[in-house]
Parts: structure tokens; C-alpha cells; sequence
């Protein structure tokens, strides 16, 4: 028996094809990128704050920075002070060659738990670097398995629910300093966590983004 949902289903589905390829194109720029979708700087970069809502935003954002240097923590401002940057070494949370975060490494990271219990208002970029001890691969390898298993661990601090949390493996590719010594290779062994305004904290200040 023909049914008009059919029909209707049909019609539907000419409408969908006969859909102009300019207005598809444009659909898809108008669509906030996810944020698992960017690199890392275009993490860093968005979203950008409007005018009207940087000094509610800045003033919320160094509210944080004095709380995690109160912890203990090696805060840094940046993006005109819209973003953090929590700079933490990899000997302090991993044991050598090891992907699990030791206890004391776990306890490193829990003044982070009041950040990632609203994952509205802030992104956490998770960064692990190495030094170029092992291969490429090797490098990849081990920086992105440290990278997930922080992301576990936040994950666990905000009671098993969503955290907003990006992890990248970035390998050994960005050093801060040449690789020529022992002490040099344990600075690049690092984690750089970015904490950025999102949405949440926009609309607290008075801005609502486009979707």
C-alpha cells in the first residue's frame, strides 16, 4: 500500500538535492568549528572575546590565575589576559617511559578541578611535549598516551562527566630549548595545559555566540 509519508519522504528528498550549492557551503561556514576538530592554536584562539565582554571576562580569568598560583601551580597569562597557560614538567607527573600518571602527579593536577567542573565556561587544552630521546613515532606515541591519560584523570576530578578537555600528543617536534643536555631534554619533557574562555563564560558577560 502507498503511504503519503512516502510521498512525503520523496518530496523531502528532492528538496534536499535540488538545495543550492552556495547555501550548503555557507551553512557549513556559518557552523562553529568543534573544538576537537582545530589544532591547538585555533583552540587557543577561540573563541575570540567581543569588546564589550573583556573586562568581565579578563577579570574572571585572573580570579583563576591567582587561585592556581595560590596552589602552587606555574601560571602564565596570555591573549591580553583571556587565556592561561599552566606549564607543568613531565618528571613531576610521569615516572621515566611511563604513560600513568603517578599519585603525587594526580595531586598535581587537582587545584584543575574546579575548572573542569564547568565546561561551559572554559576549554582545557592538554599539550604534552618530549625531548628527542626515541624516534618519531615513539615520541607521538608516548606524548599522546600522557596527553589521554591526564584527560582521564580530569575526567575522574569532575565526577565522570564531560570536562571540555583537549588532549594533544605534540611529540618532540616544538623544544623550547636545543635538546644538547640532560637538563635541556627535561625541559622539553613538559605539559603546557591552556585554559580558555568558552561560551559559558561569554554568556555570563552578556555575549551570545552564533552556533
Amino acid at each position: 500500500m502507498f503511504m503519503r509519508k512516502s510521498l512525503t519522504s520523496i518530496i523531502l528528498a528532492a528538496t534536499m538535492i535540488a538545495m543550492p550549492v552556495a547555501a550548503v557551503a555557507q551553512a557549513d561556514a556559518d557552523r562553529t568549528p568543534d573544538a576537537l576538530e582545530m589544532s591547538i592554536d585555533e583552540n587557543i584562539a577561540t573563541p575570540a572575546v567581543p569588546s564589550k565582554a573583556r573586562t568581565y571576562v579578563r577579570t574572571a580569568v585572573d580570579q583563576l590565575r591567582r587561585m592556581l598560583l595560590r596552589s602552587g601551580m606555574s601560571v602564565e597569562s596570555m591573549r591580553d589576559g583571556e587565556v592561561l597557560e599552566i606549564t607543568l614538567s613531565c618528571t613531576s607527573l610521569f615516572a621515566p617511559g611511563a604513560t600513568d600518571l603517578k599519585k603525587s602527579g594526580t595531586d598535581l593536577l587537582k587545584p584543575l578541578a574546579t575548572v573542569v567542573r564547568e565546561p561551559s565556561k572554559y576549554k582545557v587544552l592538554v599539550a604534552v611535549h618530549t625531548d628527542d630521546t626515541g624516534d618519531t613515532m615513539y615520541a607521538d606515541s608516548i606524548t599522546a598516551a600522557r596527553a589521554n591519560a591526564i584527560d582521564d584523570c580530569l575526567w575522574t576530578m569532575a565526577g565522570e562527566r564531560d570536562t571540555n578537555v583537549v588532549p594533544y600528543g605534540l611529540g618532540r617536534d616544538e623544544p623550547r630549548v636545543p635538546n644538547n643536555s640532560r637538563s635541556n631534554r627535561e625541559i622539553n619533557r613538559r605539559v603546557e595545559i591552556y585554559i580558555v574562555p568558552d561560551d559559558g563564560l561569554l554568556e555570563m558577560a552578556g555575549v551570545r555566540r552564533k552556533k
